[in-house]
C-alpha cells in the first residue's frame, strides 16, 4: 500500500504526528490516564466507546470496532486513498514526500503551478458569485429565482454568473497577479492567435469543489438557447471531469446518511439538496465512469440511481447498473413517474413524495425495464418478456435472491417454475422452498473459543503481562493474528503493519486483538490466563487433526486404517488427554 515510501519515512511521519491531536479536530477528547475517549464517529452512540491512546498512537472504538493509525483515521474521516493521506499528515507535519525531495526543478515548478491553479479557481469562484448580485449578474440571478432558489440557497452553493464581455474575469485576474498563461492551464482563459479571452461568458456558474474544499473547475449553464447548455472546465493539472463529482464536499460531512443519490446534473443535486434530501451528488457533464463508481464507494455502502424518468434516464440507469455491479457497489434505481426529472418532481411532490418514490434493486430495475416495448397482453410480447428476465435472472448468484425472482416471474408471466429455471440454466430449488423455516440465532460480537483465546493472549502480550518467548505464531489461526504475535515477539513496528492492512474486515481483526478487555492486572494472573488460552487453542487444533485422520481412516485400506489409529493415540497421549 505504501508504494514508493520506505517504512523508515512512513515511521518518523507517525512519530511526528500526534493521533490526539488529529482526532481532537473531528471528536471532543477527555483525557483518561494515557488514553483519550470521546463518541465514536464512525456510528452513533450516546456513551463514549471512542479511545485514543497516546502510548501506542492508535485509535479504537469498543462499540464498532473500528481502528487503527492516523493514517487509517485520516483515510476513514476524509474518504481518502492511502497516499493522499499520507500528503495530508506530511503536510502537516512540515516533512517533504521522498519524491519531492527527489524530483528536479521542473517538477517542483509543476506542483507550484497546480497551487497557483488553485488559487486563480477560488479567486475565479469568488469574483462568479459577487458578480451575480451586480447588474451585470441579473440575467443569471433571475434565471436562479425561476429555478425556485432563493439567496440563501444560492449562497449556500456558491453560484455565481460570468461576465457578458470577453475579458472580464481575465482582467480581474490578472490585477490579482495571475498571468494569463497560467489563467489558460486552469481552463479560466482561451487564447486565440495573441489575445486571451474568458472561457465563461453569460453563463450561471456552478463551482466544481472537492471533498477537502478546494475549487477544481467550473459547470457554466448558458442563457437562452446558447449552445452548448452546459459547458464544464477542461481537463487541467487539477481538474478531470471522469475522476470528479459534484456535491462531494456535502456529502462528505453526511456519514450517517448512509447511501449517495446519484443525479445527472448540478440543478438537480442543488434543487434535491434544497429540499432535504442528503447525500446527492452529480457526475460532471459526462455518463458516469468507473473511477467515479469507485470513489463513491468511499463515501457510502449503497447508491440510489436518480436519473431523469424519461427513456434516456432509464437506459442510462442501466448503464450505470452495469458499472455499479463491476465494483461490486449494491445500487438501487429510484422510479420517477414518465417524463419527469428529479428536479421537477421534488418541486411538486417535496421530500415526502422523494421518500415515497419506488427504489428498485438492480434485478428488479433490470426486469421492470425488460417489460419497455413489448405488448404484455399478447402471448408473443409475453414470451419474449419471460426470456429476457431469465437472461437477467442468469447472473443473479443468491439462491434466495433467485427465490424471490422467480416467484415473481411465474406470477407475471403463469410459465411452470421449472421451465423457467431450465431457460435460466440454474438448478431447482424447490427443496430449498419448502424447508420449514427456521429461526436465525443471532450472533454475538462477542469473541468465543479459540478467538477469544488469541485476542486475549495478544492483547497480554502487546501490555507486556506475559514474556514474548510463550507464544509461536504457527500456533494462531489466523494470517493476521500470526502477524500480531511475530510483530510482537520480534519488537517490528504494530503501526507499521496496520498500515499496511488494505481490508476493512482485517483491520478491525488486528485492532480487536490489540484490544482485548478485560486483561489481568498482575502478571502472576497473566500466566495462568496465557496457559488456559493456550490450552484451548491447542485442544481446538488436536480436534481438528483428528477429524481430519477419521475421515481418511473412513476411506483407508485395513492396513492404513492400523496406522491411523496408531498416529490417532499417539497425538491425543501428546495432548495429555
Amino acid at each position: 500500500m505504501s508504494g514508493r515510501l520506505s517504512d523508515a519515512w512512513l515511521e518518523e511521519l507517525r512519530s511526528r504526528v500526534s493521533l490526539e491531536e488529529v482526532v481532537s479536530e473531528y471528536v471532543p477528547l477527555k483525557q483518561k490516564g494515557h488514553r483519550f475517549w470521546g463518541c465514536c464517529p464512525f456510528h452513533n452512540e450516546k456513551t463514549p466507546s471512542f479511545c485514543v491512546d497516546t502510548e501506542s498512537q492508535l485509535y479504537y472504538c469498543f462499540g464498532c470496532h473500528k481502528g487503527g493509525t492516523a493514517i487509517n483515521f485520516v483515510m476513514d474521516m476524509e474518504r481518502m486513498e492511502f497516499m493522499e493521506a499520507v500528503r495530508l499528515l506530511a503536510d502537516r507535519a512540515h516533512m517533504e514526500l521522498p519524491e519531492r525531495g527527489e524530483r528536479d526543478a521542473s517538477q517542483a515548478q509543476s506542483r507550484d503551478e497546480r497551487e497557483r491553479m488553485y488559487e486563480a479557481n477560488r479567486e475565479a469562484a469568488r469574483f462568479f458569485h459577487d458578480l451575480l448580485w451586480q447588474e451585470e449578474g441579473a440575467d443569471a440571478l433571475n434565471y436562479l429565482y425561476g429555478r425556485g432558489l432563493n439567496d440563501s440557497d444560492i449562497r449556500r452553493f456558491g453560484l455565481g454568473a460570468s461576465p457578458k464581455g470577453w475579458d472580464g474575469l481575465l482582467h480581474h485576474l490578472e490585477a490579482k497577479g495571475f498571468e494569463p498563461g497560467l489563467l489558460e492551464k486552469a481552463g479560466l482563459a482561451v487564447r486565440k492567435d495573441s489575445r486571451w479571452f474568458d472561457m465563461f461568458r453569460s453563463r450561471v456558474m456552478f463551482p466544481i469543489i472537492n471533498a477537502q474544499g478546494r475549487v477544481l473547475g467550473f459547470g457554466g449553464r448558458a442563457m437562452g438557447d446558447a449552445q452548448p447548455k452546459y459547458l464544464n472546465t477542461a481537463e487541467t493539472a487539477i481538474f478531470n471531469k471522469r475522476l470528479g463529482l459534484y456535491s462531494l464536499n456535502f456529502a462528505k460531512k453526511e456519514r450517517s446518511v448512509g447511501r449517495l443519490v446519484l443525479v445527472e446534473g448540478y440543478m438537480d443535486t442543488v434543487s434535491l439538496r434544497k429540499y432535504g434530501v442528503k447525500g446527492v451528488v452529480a457526475t460532471l457533464g459526462t455518463a458516469l465512469t468507473e473511477e467515479q463508481a469507485r470513489l463513491m464507494k468511499r463515501y457510502a455502502p449503497e447508491v440510489w440511481i436518480s436519473y431523469d424518468g424519461d427513456a434516456a434516464g432509464q437506459k442510462a440507469a442501466l448503464r450505470a447498473l452495469d458499472i455499479f455491479d463491476e465494483q461490486s457497489f449494491p445500487a438501487k434505481v429510484i422510479d420517477y413517474p414518465a417524463g419527469m426529472d428529479p428536479d421537477d418532481f421534488v418541486k411538486a411532490k417535496g421530500l415526502e413524495g422523494f421518500d415515497a418514490l419506488p427504489k428498485y434493486d438492480s434485478t428488479s430495475y433490470r426486469m421492470l425495464r425488460a417489460r419497455d416495448g413489448l405488448t404484455l397482453s399478447t402471448q408473443d410480447g409475453m414470451t419474449e418478456y419471460a426470456l429476457r428476465c431469465c437472461a437477467i435472472l442468469k447472473k443473479v448468484k443468491s439462491p434466495i435472491e433467485m427465490e424471490n425472482h422467480l416467484r415473481r416471474l411465474v406470477n407475471e408471466t403463469g410459465y411452470d417454475r421449472e421451465i423457467l429455471l431450465r431457460q435460466i440454466g440454474a438448478a431447482p430449488v424447490a427443496a430449498v422452498q419448502q424447508r420449514p423455516a427456521r429461526r436465525m440465532r443471532s450472533q454475538s460480537s462477542e469473541p468465543t473459543g479459540v478467538e477469544k483465546a488469541e485476542q486475549e493472549l495478544i492483547s497480554m502480550l502487546n501490555a507486556r503481562l506475559i514474556p514474548p518467548e510463550l507464544l509461536k505464531k504457527e500456533e494462531f489461526s489466523t494470517q493476521v493474528h500470526r502477524q500480531l504475535v511475530e510483530r510482537l515477539t520480534t519488537g517490528e513496528s504494530i503501526n507499521a503493519y496496520i498500515d499496511q492492512i488494505s481490508d476493512d474486515s482485517q483491520r478491525e481483526q488486528a485492532m480487536r486483538a490489540l484490544n482485548y478487555t478485560p486483561l489481568p492486572t498482575e502478571r502472576e494472573r497473566a500466566l495462568e490466563v496465557a496457559e488456559e488460552d493456550l490450552r484451548t487453542m491447542r485442544a481446538q487444533r488436536d480436534n481438528q487433526r483428528s477429524e481430519q485422520i477419521k475421515q481418511q481412516i473412513n476411506a483407508a485400506t485395513p492396513e492404513q486404517k492400523t496406522e491411523m489409529y496408531r498416529r490417532m493415540a499417539a497425538m491425543w497421549k501428546e495432548s495429555g488427554d
